[in-house]
């Protein structure tokens, strides 16, 4: 008998969890930087990942227009009226049969491919594992989520199992429900390149320093987007040390 293949499913959730304003996110991600919407640049990005299947946008069915408006590339558009991000995940993971769901920001446009393949294979590797993310070994307070460049990926059996320990009603995202119930959840954590781990490294968008900082990027970069030229490029013009 034939199985089902495996999915690996990209999920990028334009809703958000505690009490941010979806309306500002939403207008964020819609927001362009060299011609295209921080959405566009998020999904072009995972699209060169070589192990995610699918690339999924979800948030509340009133997007709908604002979406259609925006280019989506490979991705697809799968609104949800559950009310938190691990709801969320759990009625579109379902949906596709999807085995694992790498989570990422809709305002992170220099998301890496490379570095999202070592999550998405490091879970297969382990398929026990509830949680795949990246650390610095010598920073462990370091943002990752201010470092913009990698996602994290949670297992579909996890997501499970926060609705079945009647978690799933927590406004927060899938991954820090993980994080906050390590004796349930098991998390496997991959160092992160000694290059990223500088504080002087930034690039999520939030603030206009941001967007001034990402229109430099590109004005020096050119086509190469690698992490490791992102990395040169910002530990020369923006370091703080």
């Amino acid at each position: 008998m034939a199985t089902n293949p495996k999915q690996t499913l990209a999920l990028i959730d334009l809703a958000v969890a505690g009490n941010e304003k979806n309306t500002t996110r939403v207008e964020a991600a819609l927001r362009r930087l060299d011609g295209l919407t921080l959405l566009e640049w998020c999904i072009r990005r995972l699209s060169e990942s070589t192990l995610i299947d699918t690339i999924v946008v979800t948030g509340p069915p009133q997007y709908r227009e604002l979406i259609s408006n925006t280019g989506l590339c490979n991705a697809r558009w799968m609104p949800s009226a559950m009310s938190t991000p691990s709801q969320r995940a759990k009625e579109i993971s379902d949906r596709l049969s999807a085995d694992w769901i790498v989570f990422a920001s809709p305002l992170c446009p220099f998301t890496d491919p490379s570095l999202i393949d070592r999550l998405v294979s490091r879970g297969w590797a382990n398929p026990t594992h509830d949680l795949v993310g990246f650390m610095s070994p010598k920073h462990p307070s370091f943002s990752l989520q201010a470092l913009g460049l990698v996602g994290e990926m949670c297992s579909a059996a996890a997501i499970g199992k926060i609705e079945s320990e009647k978690l799933a009603t927590e406004p927060c995202d899938v991954p820090d429900i993980i994080r906050r119930y390590p004796d349930l959840f098991q998390s496997t954590l991959i160092p992160l390149p000694q290059e990223l781990a500088h504080d002087s490294l930034r690039f999520q968008m939030q603030t206009n320093a941001d967007w001034d900082r990402a229109h430099s990027i590109l004005e020096a970069a050119g086509d190469d987007l690698s992490w490791q030229r992102l990395a040169q490029f910002a530990e020369r013009n923006f370091s703080t040390t």
